[in-house]
């Protein structure tokens, strides 16, 4: 009888699965079969790979994990794979099989790739990944993706998403597209006997202007001028940070969120700090589109590498994030706020203030 190690660890976990989670769940279990069969066993009614695709807080990236556990084999965030391919491919620039080599070193002899939150609102990353997907599929590659996107609205921008029209036939003729779209958002629950804050991404907190010991609760003292610094980025810049020592970087909003900082350039702080602040968060009615997306994407990558953060912001989030109607919004701005809603203070913030 086959083996079905994804239910079992939700049992194990007192998680009781909904349809779409469970429908997943066999057909990761049947993924897992089939490499355990190794090749040429292959099921005929089991595609080589998968893509998850729903609404936030579903249940999507815990699936994942726990085929990942099984499966082994790399697991990459969407922002470090871009990264991480990005580099490989560029220090084989001139190469006639550059791809190719980049997907060696990145994978070595694996036969499996688990892929976090895939989401494409650029063109380059569009055509780079494509070519990659390519080169993995024709490898035979499993590969497990998640997304908050169907496959056709990845790159939704109508200007560029033609661009994307062969990595979505790519995507639909490949792998099974599962919809794990249940009606509850997980993250807003807590698990019987959980403690938030306790640890990680939870250990955080969002602070509203209260007693001038609220800082000092958290266990940090605002910075003095002294303490700014220049922190090094990639290409010889930098970002000013209010504090960066013994392993906490302290930021103002404005200073990090409107400055040109990438998604790649929070990758690397994020390894250089393991703790984050981020005070005075300005409302996202005063926000250019381009500041509210590099906080979308620093939530992504703390969020990814469970690092705790600490924000300072003039009212509840659920408030202050809000893009007001007609004006354009970052396209994963529903993900982050679901994160930030795990902050050790969200369920109070979403409720209009901390006691």
């Amino acid at each position: 009888m086959p083996s079905t190690p994804i239910r079992d660890a939700a049992g194990a976990a007192g998680y009781v699965l909904d349809a779409a989670q469970l429908a997943a769940a066999e057909h990761l279990e049947g993924l897992l079969h089939t490499l355990d069969a190794g090749p040429g066993h292959a099921r005929r009614d089991v595609v080589p790979g998968a893509y998850l695709w729903g609404p936030v807080g579903r249940g999507k990236t815990w699936l994942l994990d726990r085929f990942h556990a099984r499966a082994g084999g790399p697991r990459f965030h969407f922002h470090e794979f871009y990264r991480a391919l990005h580099a490989e491919v560029w220090a084989r620039t001139g190469t006639p099989d550059a791809m190719e080599r980049a997907l060696d070193a990145l994978l070595g002899d694996s036969r499996v790739l688990c892929f976090d939150e895939l989401h494409l609102h650029d063109a380059g990353d569009t055509m780079l990944l494509s070519r990659a997907l390519r080169t993995l599929l024709g490898r035979g590659v499993t590969l497990v993706a998640t997304s908050n996107y169907p496959p056709q609205g990845l790159l939704p921008d109508p200007l560029f998403h033609e661009l994307a029209e062969p990595l979505v036939a790519l995507v639909e003729s490949s792998l099974d597209v599962l919809r794990v779209a249940g009606p509850v958002d997980y993250r807003e629950l807590r698990a019987p006997g959980a403690r938030p804050g306790s640890h990680g991404w939870r250990a955080g907190s969002a602070l509203t202007p209260g007693p001038a010991g609220r800082l000092a609760e958290a266990g940090l003292v605002r910075p003095t001028a002294d303490e700014v610094a220049d922190v090094p980025l990639a290409g010889g810049r930098s970002v000013r940070a209010l504090r960066a020592s013994d392993g906490l970087v302290w930021f103002d909003f404005a200073g990090l969120c409107a400055a040109p900082v990438s998604a790649l350039d929070l990758l690397s702080l994020a390894e250089r700090f393991d703790r984050w602040v981020v005070s005075d968060v300005v409302p996202f009615a005063d926000c250019r589109i381009s500041t509210q997306q590099r906080f979308v994407n620093l939530v992504d990558v703390l969020y990814d590498r469970d690092l705790p953060l600490v924000l300072t912001a003039p009212g509840p989030l659920d408030e202050v994030l809000v893009v007001p109607a007609g004006r354009p919004a970052p396209p994963d701005l529903a993900r982050a706020t679901s994160r930030l809603r795990q902050l050790g203070q969200a369920a109070r913030l979403a409720r209009g203030g901390v006691g």
